[in-house]
């Protein structure tokens, strides 16, 4: 059998941690769960660092972010003697592109790179997001048809759908709003189990299942 190039499609939330694939009744997310169940769930896993742009630098580079200088910090500098895996595939013969938040927040720029290290940007379709809710206007899933569409025939692609939920800030009762319930929550052991941080963690998983929306449309 003739070895098959992979088409690969990099999904990163932005700061979620709660997916019903493992267990969590207050969130419904039908399309992490299939990707769950067709390949590797992870049970005992670990960042390389808790912030945004140091964290995407090592998964852009492969490093630890105590090896990309100014790379580790937050809206730091990327310096662009690091390469990164969108820039690789590239020269491999990839159609390389993200959506949403590529690396950042930070300077790339200063850094030496004439895009953001995520690869070229996919943002030019817009939607009208749910009324009282501060999801992002970005149509992720537009965006990735668009990119689609500006590869060559039959050429491999890479993309990074950087979804910008479930960040902070949130319009309180975005969850109640969309028919979520307070009972469905399970409050962790270290937050008050009060009806004001339920209601928090029902807009965090409003948000989620948004981002988990727009993968099954991308997939």
């Amino acid at each position: 059998m003739a070895n098959r190039i992979p088409n690969i499609l990099f999904a990163i939330a932005d700061d979620a941690s709660h997916m019903s694939a493992y267990g969590h009744k207050f969130v419904n997310t039908p399309h992490f769960d299939r990707i769950a169940a067709e390949g590797i769930l992870f049970n005992n896993a670990f960042t390389t660092n808790p912030k945004c742009a140091p964290s995407r630098a090592s998964i852009l580079t492969g490093m630890h972010t105590w090896q990309l200088e100014e790379a580790c910090n937050h809206f730091g500098v990327f310096p662009c003697k690091f390469k990164v895996f969108p820039e690789l595939l590239e020269e491999a013969g990839y159609a390389v592109g993200y959506t949403g938040k590529g690396w950042g927040p930070g300077d790339w720029k200063r850094g030496g790179f004439v895009r953001n290290p995520a690869g070229p940007e996919f943002n030019g379709c817009f939607l009208e997001p749910p009324e009282q809710t501060l999801i992002s206007d970005k149509d992720y899933a537009a965006n990735f048809k668009a990119f689609l569409e500006s590869r060559q025939a039959g050429q491999p692609f890479c993309f990074w759908y950087g979804g910008h939920e479930p960040h902070r800030h949130y319009k309180p009762g975005e969850g109640l709003r969309a028919g979520k319930k307070l009972a469905d929550v399970d409050v962790p052991a270290y937050l008050p189990d009060d009806d004001i941080v339920k209601s928090d963690l029902l807009d965090y998983a409003f948000e989620t299942e948004w981002f988990d929306r727009h993968l099954g449309l991308i997939l």
